[in-house]
Order: C-alpha cells, then sequence, then structure tokens
C-alpha cells in the first residue's frame, strides 16, 4: 500500500522559505535600481543599460519574485489540506 502526504511541518517551511526568497529578491531589485539612478553614468551606454534594466531586468525579477509568492502560498496551502485530511 502506497502512502500519499507530506511532512506538514517541512512543507510550511518550505512555502516560509519560499516567501523569503521573494523578498529577498524584491530588495535586492530595489537596492540595484537606486544604485543605478544614483550611479553618475551619462551617455548612450547609461541609457541603454538603465532602460533595460528598468523595463525587462526589473520585469523579470518582479516575475519570478511572484512565482516564488505563489510557490510558497501554494505550499502553505497544501500543508494545511495535508493536516486536515491527516486530522480528519
Amino acid at each position: 500500500m502506497a502512502i500519499w502526504g507530506a511532512d506538514v511541518e517541512q512543507l510550511r517551511q518550505l512555502g516560509s522559505r519560499l516567501q523569503d526568497g521573494a523578498s529577498q529578491i524584491e530588495t535586492q531589485k530595489s537596492t540595484l535600481t537606486k544604485l543605478l539612478h544614483g550611479t553618475d553614468w551619462k551617455g548612450p551606454d547609461a541609457d541603454k543599460f538603465k532602460g533595460e534594466w528598468d523595463g525587462q531586468h526589473v520585469t523579470m525579477l518582479t516575475k519570478v519574485a511572484e512565482a516564488l509568492k505563489d510557490a510558497g502560498n501554494q505550499a502553505k496551502r497544501n500543508a494545511e489540506q495535508q493536516s486536515q485530511a491527516s486530522n480528519g
């Protein structure tokens, strides 16, 4: 007989770690954006880099952070469902 399920506490911890990772990405994104825009760098290369950063790079980092948050929430929901199934 196969047993299905998860260690609820480990799953909750995974959810929290995923959410922590999202927060770290958001913090780094903000820090790097402030550093970039605070750097005395002018010219076409600076404009191009800043445009790419503000456009595609920030967007991608935001998407990764959102995916980690969602995964963390799902892991926590799964932990709660597992807990209810085990105790029910």
